[in-house]
């Protein structure tokens, strides 16, 4: 009888370790690129990204915390970065919802206690270094008096439903017991950048990295950077300018310097 009765928990644990198994390759499948672009529920494509709203189902309420977040998109992807206005604005109502209120995203403030100085993009990359941007806080929908460093430990930012981007803790549990989302965002093994008009941005919060390159490594830095949309290129002198807007969007196309001398290459596949 005990026998009989061991065996029977020896099949259990089986099943049970053979259900866990299966589960951690389903979500290691989805939290790839081509898993991602399969995903017509939860993923949007934007110039060649593609951004997942990911909830793993045995996560409890109220995690990951950023910091945990920041993993979750590895090794083939990485937490995400608002890249325009309207790809942070579909999110507001297209992913989120009244069962998952938040997503994650790789926004904080660095070190400043006033609530609108100091936000940065700071996305932990698979390779372990981070990538780090400036926010430009005229790109992010944020929420009504949003953000407002709410009982001085708001620092971290998320997309809550119907509201926009908000300032949140780091650890959101303090706040409340909510189901959380993190937005994953993954890179296409290469991607094209038509040359279109002449110019360039002057206002530097734009610019992401400057460089003397020939014109195949300038757009390849481009493509390298989980930020980066247009590429201003003097031929003639090789500079190399990369940035986080484009000439393309109204938001910044009032912004843009006439040159002759430099080339816009513009990533492709984009919405404003």
């Amino acid at each position: 009888m005990v026998r009989g009765r061991n065996h029977f928990y020896f099949v259990k644990l089986h099943v049970i370790l053979l259900l866990l198994i299966y589960d951690c390759r389903l979500h290691a499948a989805v939290l790839t690129y081509d898993g991602c672009m399969s995903d017509s529920t939860n993923s949007y494509k934007l110039g060649g990204w593609c951004f997942l709203f990911y909830r793993n189902s045995s996560w409890a309420v109220s995690t990951p915390t950023q910091d945990g977040a920041q993993t979750v998109c590895h090794p083939h992807g990485n937490l995400a970065v608002g890249v325009t206005y309207k790809m942070l604005e579909t999110y507001k109502t297209k992913y989120t919802s009244s069962s998952v209120l938040y997503g994650w995203l790789a926004l904080l403030r660095n070190g400043s206690s006033v609530a609108t100085v100091g936000w940065i993009w700071k996305t932990l990359l698979p390779n372990g270094k981070y990538a780090t941007f400036p926010a430009i806080m005229s790109n992010i929908p944020w929420g009504p008096i949003e953000p407002n460093n709410l009982g001085g430990r708001e620092d971290r930012a998320t997309l809550r439903y119907t509201v926009g981007v908000i300032d949140v803790p780091n650890d959101i549990a303090v706040d409340g017991s909510y189901p959380l989302a993190v937005i994953c965002q993954f890179a296409p093994q290469k991607w094209t950048y038509t040359q279109r008009g002449h110019g360039l941005f002057t206002n530097a919060a734009y610019r992401i990295a400057q460089m003397t390159a020939v014109r195949d490594i300038c757009i390849r830095q481009c493509h390298w950077s989980v930020f980066c949309i247009s590429v201003a290129f003097n031929p003639t002198t090789n500079d190399c300018q990369i940035y986080a807007v484009s000439p393309e969007d109204s938001r910044f196309s009032g912004s843009v310097t006439a040159s002759s001398t430099y080339e816009w290459h513009i990533r492709d596949g984009m919405e404003y």
